[in-house]
């Protein structure tokens, strides 16, 4: 009887131990949750870039507003500060200053333009702040605190010398030429490790033209290409750079491919899709065309929702939307292992390197390690019947990084 007695208190005293613990240990935990989480992005509103980037604001927005309709991130809402860079610089710089010193201050910043991306990376090093930014290779590399929105866009332009190595179908070499933007963004295809990665793909690059952001011109730069028989033309532009480009094109008679990434998308095609059949590019995000699959009606939802122009259905969105899914995802994962006090920008960067086949709801897919801050899956779509259909699988980019960023 004494033997049972005893064993009652034991167990006793061992509930009594693990209540209080438990509510010991949710108290602190409650105490350190924040009242709300802030999330920066720095976009072009009202700049040259300004018409392709609206659709990303109003995804942030909208995901902040889906992930907060759906209890938060651990139950603490998701507040969104947009400031304008205008697409200049030294205004994205002084946003970012405006950001560091809020109270309290983003825990991640998602920028939209190259050249404060680059601008800012040593800075966001130092005061340990994660930032995802549009991805040049400069922007993202070395890895410091800084981590790619998508794959590179030297990657991105590999996976396309791929598809054409794989497709071509004559008895000789294909010929690609490169007509960019003269930006950081534009320019961020041409490397000798993209070029030579051509090269040993059969591919022979015989130029590389430049134009700017406002011109609305490039027949000089079209005629050269075509005296040097380029089958295909590689743009890193977006939104109507990539029309100037074809039009060109057609308007001299010209039967060459088109091809791009990240800014050759819907926007390009709600301005003139007849320039663009048979174009193709390459995307790490589900494309719009897809409606039943399930990320393009949860993004649907919110676009009907909340009244957003039908051409907001833009690789813009999606990018946003999932970046702010990232977001979520990394700080729940230390607020289950650590609780909301271990939330830092420290914290955030180690989480992200640890990040393996994240679907970001099915958007797109992201994983990062300690020494590569940009994911490395995408697919090809092409021009059919006016609108993009996905032409590959899903599949792994080359590594374009130069020797020096590699481990």
């Amino acid at each position: 009887m004494k033997k049972k007695s005893a064993i009652y208190s034991t167990l006793w005293i061992f509930l009594f131990l693990f209540f209080t613990f438990f509510c010991v240990a949710g108290a602190s935990l409650a105490a350190d949750k924040p009242e709300k989480i802030v999330y920066g992005c720095i976009p072009d509103m009202t700049g040259p870039y300004a018409p392709i980037v609206g659709p990303a604001y109003a995804a942030f927005m909208d995901a902040a507003q889906y992930v907060n309709e759906n209890g938060g991130i651990r139950g603490v809402p998701i507040e969104v500060v947009v400031l304008d860079c205008a697409g200049k610089v030294d205004v994205g710089v002084n946003n970012y200053m405006q950001m560091r010193e809020m109270k309290p201050r983003p825990s991640m910043i998602y920028g939209v333009v190259s050249g404060v991306g680059e601008a800012l990376k040593e800075r966001l090093n130092e005061d340990q702040i994660p930032a995802m930014w549009v991805c040049s290779t400069e922007v993202v590399y070395p890895a410091m605190y800084t981590f790619g929105a998508y794959p590179t866009y030297a990657d991105l332009c590999g996976l396309f010398i791929d598809w054409l190595a794989e497709n071509w179908k004559e008895n000789r070499p294909p010929k690609l030429a490169f007509l960019t933007w003269d930006t950081t963004y534009g320019k961020a295809v041409l490397y000798d490790e993209v070029y030579d990665y051509a090269k040993s793909k059969g591919i022979e690059v015989v130029a590389k033209e430049l134009f700017g952001v406002r011109d609305v011109d490039v027949t000089n730069q079209m005629m050269r290409i075509r005296a040097k028989q380029a089958d295909w033309i590689f743009t890193n532009t977006a939104g109507s750079g990539p029309v100037r480009v074809a039009k060109a094109a057609r308007d001299m008679g010209y039967k060459v491919g088109i091809a791009g990434s990240i800014g050759l998308d819907d926007s390009s095609l709600y301005i003139n899709k007849e320039v663009f059949e048979g174009a193709v590019t390459i995307h790490p995000f589900v494309n719009w065309s897809e409606t039943d699959n399930q990320a393009i009606k949860l993004m649907n939802k919110y676009i009907e929702m909340n009244k957003r122009e039908p051409t907001y259905r833009t690789i813009m969105y999606p990018m946003g939307f999932s970046g702010i899914l990232v977001f979520k995802e990394v700080v729940e994962r230390i607020v289950d292992k650590q609780g909301w006090s271990a939330v830092s920008g420290a914290m955030i960067k180690k989480e992200m390197e640890a990040l393996q086949d994240f679907s970001a709801s099915g958007i797109a897919t992201y994983s990062y390690t300690a020494d590569r801050h940009s994911p490395n899956i995408a697919r090809v779509l092409q021009v059919q019947g006016g609108k993009w259909v996905p032409v590959s699988d899903y599949r792994n980019c080359p590594d374009l990084r130069p020797a020096k960023y590699k481990p």
